[in-house]
């Protein structure tokens, strides 16, 4: 190129005139851009704001609405129940019936998901440590989640003919092994609670199985290689290493399984009906018996928004105290 083409080329880049580009860069056909209309995020966006404000935000408001109304079947949709401030939560918190079932939810949290959450890991890591094979790995994992499969209302009619006290396939095989020696009365007042307990444990140890496997799968493999070398145990490897690693994992399966129990019904309702005496009532339970049963809509809508105060408080203090765990640790 002559000095003097050189000089024209700079003086049209500096002019920013169109030939400073190329001929086939100026005629090639242009493509269209990805998103050909402007509805198109509008609608990615827009849709699922819709569908939140229709199932959860709006059935909120209304709740928290005819919580303050002493609405009922009657009027209902004639818009004439009155205002009543509290009064329906004060009827719910001063009910002994409430304070029973606050105590059952209790001890379902306890013995129900603390256990799930406890054999699910311990389930996992043994499945994942002692099990060499992939495939018998599979098999396994398949086996112990079907239960989960299941639909709660087979799993209550099926734990109801187990448990059935003079012919039940329990009974029968804990006097076979000698552990007891007369049947037990597993739907009696006082036993009945521990019948959904035991149905649910089997439902939904699972859940936490799988989520604490997932996580022991995806830890690196360089620390328990160093921590061979190093000559650690197994124990010390699970005390030390697995274990806190997998806090955060464990935490939500226990979440996870916290929260389900704060909408329990089901089991509840299919296995003993809240019975006998309102000895397995949970406070859900009540809410759906209030609400649906008896239409007392105001009542059952105070139910509901105590039974997520308790346990959004509950979880919140959860989370601080893992976050405090963690942040000591120096993992947060």
């Amino acid at each position: 190129m002559t000095p003097e083409r050189k000089e024209a080329v700079v003086s049209e880049i500096v002019r920013g005139t169109p030939s400073t580009y190329p001929a086939w860069f100026s005629a090639r056909k242009r493509s269209k851009p990805l998103i050909v209309s402007r509805r198109v995020p509008i609608l990615l966006v827009g849709l699922p704001v819709l569908v939140l404000l229709a199932i959860v935000i709006y059935p909120t408001i209304w709740m928290f609405y005819h919580s303050l109304r002493d609405t009922n079947i009657n009027h209902l949709f004639s818009g004439e129940h009155a205002s009543v401030g509290l009064e329906n939560y004060r009827t719910v918190l001063s009910s002994e019936r409430f304070h029973d079932s606050l105590w059952h939810l209790a001890l379902y949290l306890f013995f129900g998901a603390c256990l799930q959450v406890l054999l699910g890991t311990l389930l996992a890591l043994i499945i994942y440590e002692y099990l060499k094979s992939n495939l018998a790995r599979a098999l396994i994992l398949i086996l112990l989640v079907l239960p989960m499969m299941l639909p709660p209302s087979i799993v209550g009619t099926l734990w109801r003919f187990l448990l059935t006290p003079s012919n039940g396939a329990i009974n029968q095989a804990l006097l076979d092994l000698g552990i007891i020696s007369s049947h037990i009365e597993w739907f009696n007042a006082g036993v009945s609670l521990w019948s959904i307990i035991i149905a649910d444990v089997w439902n939904w140890t699972a859940l936490p199985l799988l989520i604490v496997y997932s996580g022991r799968v995806s830890l690196p493999p360089a620390v328990y290689e160093a921590a061979r070398v190093d000559g650690a145990g197994q124990w010390k490897v699970l005390r030390r290493i697995t274990l806190p690693m997998l806090k955060e994992v464990i935490a939500i399966a226990f979440i996870l399984r916290f929260t389900d129990a704060f909408k329990f019904v089901d089991l509840v309702y299919v296995m003993t009906s809240g019975g006998p005496a309102q000895s397995s009532e949970l406070p859900t339970y009540i809410a759906f018996q209030r609400g649906i049963r008896e239409f007392a809509i105001g009542e059952a809508a105070a139910y509901a928004i105590i039974i997520f105060a308790i346990s959004a408080i509950i979880v919140t203090l959860f989370l601080k105290y893992m976050k405090r765990v963690m942040k000591a640790q120096g993992l947060a």
